[in-house]
């Protein structure tokens, strides 16, 4: 499935509160790192990997950041919310970690046992890591060594914007990824955005069946025309949902799972109008695009 080909291992651990009670990571990856000031000179050493395990409160680490990573990674929180992306990010990592240590301590106690929506990696030149546990709550959001932090939002939206400002100069891995490698229960990848932004896909399935039970669904395989004709009618035919206070719910809906070049899950789940291009906006083809998607469900098998 795609999410098993797109997903680094993660094992499920209750999000420990606030007190620093719990033990410290013990794998060696993870030790206390020594701050050292940036520098391009420096060897990046490996890319980091996503950890095992989700962060809890270490003591002995501390409050924020360490300065000197060459690399950051988007990892699972281990609510399976995020699908991390293939590529690390590896330029002006320094902001991602300026984005977690602007944000203010939070010192009341939190009860809050929520698994994280995400996680970042941090990784230095010597191959040590230090992982900020990031969940949306209103209590302590990003948990960051020993201490927590305000918002997990910014750090989040920093990585994404710089990840894209990155892809930007460089080219697509030589991966292949094909239809047979997509999964009708996809889900759309809400906190990720826009990296599941439909205008990028370059594979992509039509499923046709009852939403809550996709692995059942109908499947049809968008040739490569007919999606370049599909994504650009999602460009231009769309309309708000704001104003729609009811649904319609049909016996059966369709629905669109893909990727993009970069392997990103891309997923276009049925909403009130069709398929949702993002939340609020749902995508009414039109012309050509709305006969090729007749032409979909009607072969789909």
């Amino acid at each position: 499935m795609m999410r098993r080909v797109l997903a680094a291992a993660t094992v499920v651990v209750v999000l420990a509160g606030c007190d620093g009670s719990a033990e410290p990571d013990t794998e060696p990856s993870d030790a206390v790192v020594t701050s050292s000031p940036t520098s391009e000179a420096v060897d990046p050493g490996p890319v980091v990997e996503c950890p095992r395990a989700v962060a809890e409160p270490d003591p002995q680490l501390p409050d924020e950041v360490p300065d000197g990573a060459t690399s950051v990674r988007l990892c699972d929180g281990g609510a399976d919310e995020v699908t991390p992306p293939l590529d690390a990010l590896t330029t002006d990592v320094a902001s991602v970690a300026s984005a977690i240590n602007d944000q203010p301590l939070v010192s009341r106690a939190c009860a809050d046992r929520q698994l994280p929506t995400y996680q970042l990696a941090f990784g230095y030149p010597d191959g040590s890591r230090f992982v900020v546990a990031g969940r949306f709550t209103r209590c302590g959001e990003l948990l960051v060594g020993s201490g927590r932090r305000a918002k997990a939002g910014p750090p989040l939206r920093t990585f994404l914007d710089l990840l894209q400002a990155q892809r930007s100069t460089t080219t697509p891995p030589d991966r292949m990824f094909g239809p047979d490698s997509l999964d009708c229960a996809q889900p759309q990848q809400e906190w990720t955005w826009p990296l599941g932004d439909p205008a990028e896909l370059t594979v992509a399935v039509l499923c046709v069946g009852q939403p809550d039970r996709p692995g059942e669904a109908r499947r049809a395989t968008i040739p490569p025309d007919d999606l370049a004709t599909l994504v650009a009618s999602m460009e231009r035919h769309t309309a708000s949902t704001a104003d729609v206070f009811t649904c319609p719910v049909p016996r059966t809906e369709h629905w669109i799972v893909g990727a993009n070049a970069w392997g990103d899950p891309i997923t276009l789940p049925h909403g009130c109008l069709g398929p949702t291009i993002r939340p609020g906006r749902d995508w009414r083809p039109r012309g050509e695009a709305r006969e090729i998607v007749r032409k979909l469900v009607k072969n789909a098998g």
